[in-house]
């Protein structure tokens, strides 16, 4: 079905939607807003002041995540693995027991087996189930000396580095992935 939204003579957007019942989804056109909702939460806003996204990490199911979400790269990857992109465009295990494997380069969080299909993500949330040890809300996540893996205890070996990832919500076994671009070598 489609919608034709104007104000006075001026067109000012059409949309084409599925039945909002069969779908719950809105899309709201306000004076100085509009905004998205899908299955009643608003997900994305934008005002006359900008932009703002929403995420509701209670809808995640383990290893799955939402938000900057990337298809590019290759490699078999591991859902809820942490990866950073090598030097020949390869999605490769992090590990902070080797500075090449993470310290600098650009992290990710596999979504599936194919980064260029289910893709990898960048920076959002995370429900960290399967590669997470000791979550607690509030807390530093960083790159764990296990392949793959984070930790919300800091790498401490000789030789290890340390760079965090996100941090713990409230939600259980949910973070927010947004990687530091610093780090330290122990």
């Amino acid at each position: 079905m489609g919608y034709n939204y104007s104000k006075g003579a001026q067109v000012i957007g059409d949309l084409k939607a599925a039945d909002d019942a069969e779908r719950n989804t809105q899309i709201d056109f306000g004076e100085d807003q509009i905004d998205l909702e899908t299955s009643g939460s608003l997900r994305f806003q934008v005002k006359n002041a900008g932009t703002s996204t929403y995420y509701d990490p209670a809808q995640l199911a383990n290893d799955t995540g939402m938000g900057e979400i990337v298809k590019f790269g290759s490699g078999t990857l591991t859902a809820g693995k942490l990866y950073y992109l090598n030097g020949s465009s390869a999605w490769a295990e992090v590990d902070a027991d080797a500075v090449a494997s993470g310290a600098d380069q650009l992290l990710g969080i596999a979504l599936g087996s194919d980064p260029a299909g289910a893709g990898v993500l960048i920076r959002g949330m995370f429900d960290a189930h399967s590669y997470l040890s000791n979550f607690s809300a509030g807390k530093a996540v960083y790159i764990s000396a296990t392949a793959g893996g984070m930790d919300t205890t800091a790498p401490s070996g000789g030789g290890d580095y340390v760079r965090i990832v996100g941090y713990c919500t409230n939600t259980s076994n949910v973070i927010y992935f947004n990687p530091s671009s610093t780090w330290i070598e122990l």
